[in-house]
């Protein structure tokens, strides 16, 4: 079963390699939502901020690029989701509807998914099975 989630928070430290996003679930009180972190890049971090803060590029990045690419083949990027996580390594997919009507699922890495998602403004699903090996208790002091 997929539970859907929202980017919560964005962690940048910009001295520090690994970045973290938390993705907390969507539809419940905040007091017993389950979250849970992310490390990613650097430059996936601040393309993810980047997009929420709403700060324009002069030329398309590759995020950018590839959701160009998908809107001109007639495609659309219907979701996203966080499917496993093995040995600490989350792994996505992007849920594509192509021209004919077909249901794509194209393996991503988390980051670039959620960063592809934003630009597209689709949901963010998380097998259940992932909530419960990375679920933490809520995040207080996570800034």
């Amino acid at each position: 079963m997929r539970i859907q989630m929202e980017l919560a928070r964005i962690l940048i430290r910009e001295l520090n390699p690994a970045q973290l996003i938390e993705l907390r679930e969507v539809g419940v009180d905040e007091d017993v939502a389950r979250s849970f972190p992310i490390v990613i890049g650097i430059s996936e971090a601040i393309a993810i901020d980047r997009r929420l803060s709403g700060v324009e590029i002069g030329r398309p990045m590759t995020h950018d690029l590839l959701a160009n690419t998908i809107e001109e083949l007639g495609a659309s990027l219907d979701s996203i989701a966080i499917t496993e996580i093995i040995d600490g390594t989350f792994y996505a997919t992007l849920n594509l509807t192509d021209n004919r009507g077909i249901e794509i699922e194209i393996d991503a890495r988390p980051s670039d998914a959620i960063a592809l998602g934003i630009t597209s403004d689709v949901p963010i699903f998380v097998d259940e099975s992932v909530i419960e090996h990375a679920t933490f208790p809520p995040m207080d002091g996570f800034e």
